[in-house]
């Protein structure tokens, strides 16, 4: 096995672990108000926080598809994860309900990118333009899942806040 592909198993298995990690640390909330306080008072809740994951779940698996298929340019978002979490109203949407679409729409981009061969490099470092520059399956594995850690630890500090 390459390195690269060692490497891609590793983020695979991060990635699906994230479910477990993500669903333990919401379904472990035993104090309904957490579930009503705000990121450092003004940001958001743990229910925007999950209803962003869902968006960018959405987001990420779509663009790691669109550059699987060499298309031109992957999709771009339409606006703020901000905006989009007041325009879908997530605030008042159940976490639990919330945490269950991310976890369908995670197990459906998991069997993606599992359908891959991770010993492709030419498939995994091929790049098409996005934004500023070349983005690769390899960029998009390795934000999906720091994209997850970044926000169990925003949950982690509402919960603590």
């Amino acid at each position: 096995m390459s390195e690269m592909a060692m490497y891609r198993r590793w983020q695979l298995r991060s990635i699906d672990r994230n479910v477990r990690t993500l669903t333990r640390l919401i379904t472990s909330i035993d104090n309904p108000a957490a579930l009503q306080k705000r990121d450092g008072g003004d940001g958001w809740t743990i229910s925007e926080v999950l209803g962003h994951l869902c968006d960018f779940e959405v987001y990420f698996g779509a663009r790691a598809r669109h550059i699987g298929a060499d298309a031109e340019e992957p999709p771009q978002l339409r606006m703020s994860p901000a905006e989009s979490v007041v325009a879908q109203g997530y605030a008042q949407q159940a976490a639990d309900v919330l945490l269950e679409r991310w976890r369908g729409l995670r197990a459906d981009n998991l069997a993606f990118y599992q359908s891959l061969d991770v010993e492709d490099d030419e498939l995994w470092q091929g790049s098409v333009p996005f934004g500023s520059g070349p983005f690769s399956l390899d960029n998009q594995l390795i934000l999906h899942a720091m994209h997850d850690c970044d926000h169990m630890d925003q949950i982690v500090k509402i919960i603590e806040g």
